[in-house]
């Protein structure tokens, strides 16, 4: 996943600025095969790429998705590399907003439900403006949504980037 990380960094940094909602989906396994982090036995932490990347889509507005596939042949096939992938996935998604889509470590049948549900949450987003309390350096802050209405279900970003005073 580093590899496909760093693509999805740079993609994001190179976007011109806009209030337009950007999101990206990515179809991966979610393994950090260039650091090495999820190569142990048992659950090791998640690759720090990952977390650059949400700071990245969470300054420009990103949203970012994840279906899980596996990878053919043996290096996919490891149970605790797949777990920590699909761990580093639903990170990434949570913390912008968007949604990991994984069915155990099995490859799913067809994307088709993922992507349908994508498509009703894409035409079902709202965007809503707030005010935030800058502080002394820029910095992300954290952000908690709630609603009074019954069977109304918020999705957002943790963060949001608040520019210094």
């Amino acid at each position: 996943m580093a590899a496909r990380i760093f693509t999805v960094i740079d993609l994001m940094k190179r976007w011109p600025e806009t209030r337009n909602r950007r999101e990206i989906v990515m179809i991966t396994d979610g393994i950090d095969r260039l650091h090495g982090w999820q190569h142990r036995r048992g659950l090791g932490p998640i690759s720090p790429d990952v977390s650059s990347a949400s700071t990245v889509a969470q300054r420009n507005g990103t949203i970012i998705h994840g279906i899980y596939t596996p990878r053919v042949g043996w290096r996919g096939s490891n149970y605790w590399q797949i777990t920590s992938g699909q761990k580093a996935m639903a990170k990434l998604a949570d913390e912008t907003g968007g949604e990991a889509f994984f069915l155990g470590i099995r490859e799913p049948v067809s994307f088709r439900p993922y992507l349908d549900q994508l498509q009703n949450s894409l035409e079902n987003r709202y965007r809503l403006e707030f005010s935030a309390v800058p502080g002394k350096k820029p910095a992300l802050q954290y952000v908690k949504l709630t609603t009074e209405v019954a069977g109304v279900e918020l999705d957002s970003a943790d963060s949001v980037w608040v520019a210094a005073r």
